[in-house]
């Protein structure tokens, strides 16, 4: 198909293809890790910012105004002078304790459970041991305070506590008490040391994606960046490929890495950059 009788919305559509595989990735692994709000929250600080950075870029010593900050967000300048004027804004989300501490829904009961003069023992200071349901000051209130959402339920929330080892119930089933004020979204240290490394591959591929579609236009040589994988895989040999292709990438490991250590300075530096090699193996089951 030539390009002229291609579909307007083609490009467009590829673009949304993408994204859609990657977001959906994405929030399958966060699932549990971040509410959907706290994810919006960020994202719209985020975009701001970017948007502004960009169009900064564009026009050296001039100041953005809001409406072309609309045009490229598509938010409202009202919904934008709020964005900008947040705690959030141009500071980095993992410093800031109160978006931490709401990070799911289960962090938020936690955090006013600790923190709301309700909630607390008045001789120790500690959470108090909570009635499940009651007018004022019981677990079903705390919800109330805490969660914003509608349709939230006491089970749902003793449930996902329970798993986490953050709550105990009482041996009646009528109060619940505090054993640990965190709650993780990680099982075990290993679960994250493997989110942070593979999000930082994430990352970085994102970046070398973004220096090649720039680079054409600035006459920039393109970062490598190439993919290997088959659709027709037989499951009773993944196990078999899987334990060839460690065995190679751990070779290819070992020979990236001696090839890079003559370039690593001995000092830390301001006018140092960040470079490297991710390797990776993957498998997807077919989409429904």
């Amino acid at each position: 198909m030539s390009p002229s009788s291609q579909s307007p919305l083609s490009d467009v559509a590829i673009l949304t293809r993408a994204l859609e595989n990657v977001f959906r990735k994405l929030i399958r692994m966060l699932l549990g890790k971040m509410s959907l709000k706290k994810m919006q929250e960020m994202i719209q600080v985020i975009f701001v910012e970017e948007a502004e950075s960009m169009l900064k870029k564009e026009t050296p010593g001039k100041n953005v105004a809001l409406s072309t900050l609309s045009v490229v967000t598509g938010y409202d300048t009202r919904t934008i002078s709020r964005i900008k004027s947040s705690d959030s804004y141009l500071r980095p989300f993992h410093t800031e304790t109160r978006f931490l501490n709401e990070i799911t829904p289960e962090c938020s009961v936690l955090d006013v459970w600790e923190s709301n003069q309700n909630y607390l023992d008045d001789r120790t200071g500690k959470p108090r041991e909570l009635v499940i349901k009651g007018v004022d000051g019981s677990f079903q209130t705390l919800i109330n305070e805490a969660v914003s959402a509608r349709g939230v339920t006491v089970g749902s929330f003793l449930r996902r506590l329970q798993s986490s080892e953050s709550i105990e119930l009482s041996d009646d089933g009528n109060r619940v008490r505090m054993i640990d004020k965190r709650y993780t979204p990680f099982k075990s240290q290993d679960q994250m040391a493997n989110i942070k490394i593979g999000m930082a591959a994430v990352g970085n591929l994102v970046e070398t994606i973004t220096h090649n579609l720039d680079a054409p236009g600035k006459s920039n040589d393109a970062f490598y960046q190439r993919g290997c994988w088959t659709h027709r895989l037989s499951k009773s040999e993944s196990e078999m490929l899987r334990s060839k292709v460690s065995s190679f990438l751990l070779d290819t490991d070992d020979k990236a890495r001696k090839m890079m250590r003559p370039f690593e300075q001995k000092d830390a530096a301001d006018d140092q950059i960040t470079a490297g090699i991710s390797m990776f193996y993957f498998e997807e089951e077919p989409q429904s």
